[in-house]
Parts: structure tokens; C-alpha cells; sequence
């Protein structure tokens, strides 16, 4: 029987990132990923001189914790900004494309005159929005939806146009059953603070470029793709400490530690373990040990989407791909849910002469979309998106990653379970969990949370 200090079930990111928190402290671990490769979502192939990510593309700056960890792996020199020129964000409004207004933070108008200007929102959309200024804030401090409050502050268009593309978008849900607290709370400080949306955002602190120098991006990636941070990780910790095609059956705790019953019959013994597999694979594992948190992890949606890369020649788009992509509201009656122009967004995407597309489909809307064939969903963003980009003949690459159950969804009242489950974990000794669907969904925040519940279990262990 294999022993260790600490076992570390899934090898995403989280997973990745604590055991690297545990090596640096001198902790012996054990990793143990249930499919061939470690890096869960995170994956980039490159193919005919495009470089694919099927997964996340991107890390946010402003949650500094991924990239401070690829400075530290050695790979500050590869980071890549978005593009400081082309920066446009389109909405798809009656079929026509519509850049977010100059100024618009997410989904907040901070410029009168471009707010205006658009031909985004009609002009009672924009004076409903505008009472934003002079409304009073909530005085409860309960969870509420995304649509809820961005109804409350600016209106049902503002809904329809920014938070079911845009807000609820990036998490492939619902924007009447998304938290607001879980996934963006700098919303509600800023209404608590401020009373207004507007206000607060113009209040905000923004750091200034030196003269000369490009604004700061928002969005960093990898010359290679985020492959890179997983690749970096794998090779700096211990090869015997990392175990693929590892799948775990049960998990048991006896008077000496755990015991991890694995596919195949053997078993591993451990004095902690950190659970940082997502939670509805993991929850019949948890079932005998700590039930009520099986339940609670069982419980978090996760909805199910796909990514699709189109490579095209320049000449067959008619569009300036003048930008990083375009939302799509469900309005519009199209399954395809978003667009972005990679080869705009991120430098070394596609060969000189060609550029990179990346559709999503999916998502809670349209969970039926995996039943499609790859050639079909291929198939349903070249038809989608022909007459808004103009698209001629047939992409020169085609390339589909499916996610089943790949993306959590942080509903209302979900901190409050997540509090709960916490509560339940602490009066097990040695048991921990983290990953995607507990605290975090992107790469800086799942770093942020891995490297905190390693650092404890460390404690325990030294």
C-alpha cells in the first residue's frame, strides 16, 4: 500500500496549485487525477500553425494570483497581454453588431456621451439606466440574482442586453438564478458604498499608464497558451508524486488517517486529504465519510458546453475582427452564444494570412446542444455567424472540445451553502476541499483558493 502525508484527489489547476503550495513546504503528497492527462479544463492544442484553446484562454490581471504564480514557475517572459489597440467588445443586437460604449465597465456606463451615442440601448433603456444615479441602494444585504439587481439598477433592457449575454455568459448560465455575491460582489460593495452603480465606478481608483506607455490589459495568456502553466507545474513537481489514470472509488477515514480505495483495488493511506475534484464526480466518493457535504457538492449545477475554433483566410471574412469578440443575447434566437476573435485578441493564434474564430454553444440555455455531432456544431457557428461577420466558403480548420457538466454554476444563496458545507468539513480533521464550484470558477481565484487550503492542511501535516 502506497503511503503519503497528504493525497490530493483531481488534477486541475487547484489540484496542480496545491500540491506545488505542499512541495514548497516540504509536505510529502500524492496527486492523484483521474484522467490520462493533469489540467482539467485548461487545454491547448496547436494544429497548421493555429493555436487552439479548448478551454480557458485567458487569466484576469485584476485577481493577480494566476499570473504572479507564472512569474514564479519561471514563465513571467511568455505572458501576453490582449491587444492594447483593438479592444471592442459587440453586442449582437437585431442582428447587427454594436460595440459596448466607450467607458462601459462591464455592465455600467461611466461616459455620458458614448452611453448615449449607442445603438445598443433605445433612449427609455437609457434613462432607466440612468436612474441608477438617483435610486436609493438595497438595504437588505441578502443574495439576489444577476437579473434582479441589474434590474433593479438599470432595467429590464439592461438585462436582456448585459447581463444574460455578458455577466451570466461568462459562466454559461442563467442570470435570473446566478448569484450576484458569488460571482460579482464588487457590484454590491459598490451599491452598499455608493448607492449608485455609476457613482461608485467613477469613484474607483484607475491606475494611470506612464506617458507613452499602453493602457494596462485586462486579460493575460501565454505565447504557447495556458498549457504553459500546466506543463510548468507538472515539471517541477516530483514525477512520483503526480499519478494519472488514477480514478478514486472511495475514501474512508480509520484511527491512522484515510484510506483512498482506488479503480483497480488499490489502496492509498494518508494522513489529510484535499478533495479538488468538481463536486457532483466526487460526491458518491464523500457519500460514507461526510454525507451532508456529498449532498451539497451533488447539488451545484454544472452545465455543459463546447467550444468551437474555426481558422479561416483573411480574405474569406469580410468583418475587421476589430476587437475581441462579440455576446450574443438569447433574444437574437441563435445558438451560438459567443464569438471571439482570437487571432485579434491574442497575438501568435493563427499563421500570417488567416485568423482564428472561437464559438461557444451551450451552456444552461442550451444544455441538448452535446447530442450535435462536432461537424454539426461546427456547422451551427459558420451558419450563426456567416451574415453578422460575412464569412465566405469553408473554414480551413475546424476543431470541437465538448464540456459535459464543465461549468459550475454559482446560483443564489450559493456563499451560504458553501459557509454550511465549510462548517461540516472543519469537524473532520484532516479533510479539505477546493476547486471550481466551492469559492472559485476562473484560474486566479482557483490558485488564490487551492494554495489557501493547502497552506492549512500543511500546518496539520508539519
Amino acid at each position: 500500500m502506497t503511503s503519503t502525508a497528504i493525497a490530493i484527489i483531481g488534477g486541475g489547476i487547484s489540484g496542480l496549485s496545491a500540491a506545488w503550495t505542499l512541495q514548497k513546504r516540504g509536505i510529502p503528497y500524492l496527486l492523484l487525477e483521474a484522467s490520462p492527462t493533469p489540467g482539467g479544463v485548461i487545454r491547448t492544442e496547436a494544429k497548421d500553425g493555429f493555436l487552439l484553446e479548448g478551454g480557458p484562454d485567458s487569466m484576469l490581471a485584476q485577481k493577480p494570483e494566476g499570473i504572479a504564480l507564472c512569474r514564479e514557475l519561471g514563465l513571467g517572459d511568455r505572458l501576453i497581454p490582449t491587444n492594447p489597440e483593438l479592444r471592442a467588445v459587440y453586442i449582437l443586437h437585431r442582428r447587427k453588431l454594436h460595440p459596448l460604449p466607450e467607458g462601459m465597465m462591464l455592465a455600467v456606463p461611466t461616459k455620458i456621451l458614448p452611453f448615449a451615442r449607442s445603438g445598443l440601448f433605445s433612449w427609455p433603456g437609457k434613462l432607466r439606466m440612468g436612474l441608477d444615479l438617483v435610486r436609493p441602494g438595497r438595504r437588505e444585504n441578502g443574495d439576489e440574482s444577476i437579473a434582479s439587481f441589474l434590474r433593479r439598477r438599470f432595467g429590464q433592457e439592461a438585462v436582456e442586453r448585459l447581463g444574460e449575454p455578458l455577466l451570466a455568459g461568462i459562466h454559461a448560465g442563467d442570470p435570473e438564478r446566478l448569484s450576484i455575491l458569488a460571482t460579482f460582489p464588487r457590484f454590491r460593495d459598490l451599491e452598499a458604498k455608493h448607492g449608485s452603480l455609476v457613482r461608485g465606478m467613477l469613484a474607483a481608483p484607475r491606475p494611470k499608464p506612464k506617458p507613452g506607455a499602453p493602457s494596462p490589459a485586462a486579460f493575460y495568456s501565454l505565447r504557447g497558451g495556458l498549457r504553459e502553466l500546466v506543463e510548468a507545474l507538472v515539471g517541477r513537481l516530483e514525477p512520483a508524486s503526480v499519478r494519472t489514470a488514477a480514478v478514486v472509488r472511495s475514501l474512508a477515514r480509520g484511527a491512522d488517517g484515510y484510506m483512498i480505495g482506488l479503480e483497480g483495488g488499490e489502496t492509498v493511506g494518508a494522513g489529510g486529504v484535499i478533495v479538488a475534484a468538481p463536486g457532483p464526480k466526487i460526491a458518491p466518493v464523500l457519500e460514507g465519510l461526510v454525507p451532508e457535504v456529498a449532498q451539497t457538492l451533488a447539488a451545484v449545477p454544472f452545465a455543459s458546453s463546447a467550444t468551437v475554433l474555426l481558422g479561416y483566410r483573411r480574405e474569406d471574412v469580410a468583418h475587421p475582427l476589430d476587437g475581441y469578440g462579440m455576446v450574443v443575447p438569447q433574444t437574437e434566437g441563435l445558438r451560438t452564444t459567443a464569438l471571439s476573435f482570437v487571432s485579434t485578441k491574442f497575438a501568435h493564434r493563427a499563421p500570417e494570412g488567416h485568423v482564428l474564430l472561437r464559438g461557444f454553444l451551450g451552456g444552461v440555455r442550451d444544455g441538448a446542444v452535446l447530442g450535435l455531432s462536432d461537424d454539426e456544431m461546427a456547422e451551427t457557428v459558420r451558419r450563426d455567424m456567416t451574415p453578422v461577420l460575412g464569412l465566405k466558403g469553408e473554414p480551413v480548420l475546424t476543431r470541437v472540445f465538448r464540456w459535459p457538466g464543465g461549468t459550475p454554476q454559482l446560483e443564489v444563496g450559493h456563499l451560504d451553502r458553501m459557509r454550511a458545507l465549510e462548517n461540516a468539513v472543519a469537524r473532520v480533521p484532516g479533510l479539505h476541499l477546493t476547486g471550481a464550484g466551492i469559492w472559485s470558477t476562473g484560474i486566479p481565484d482557483s490558485v488564490a483558493d487551492a494554495t489557501r487550503v493547502a497552506e492549512v492542511a500543511a500546518e496539520e501535516a508539519a
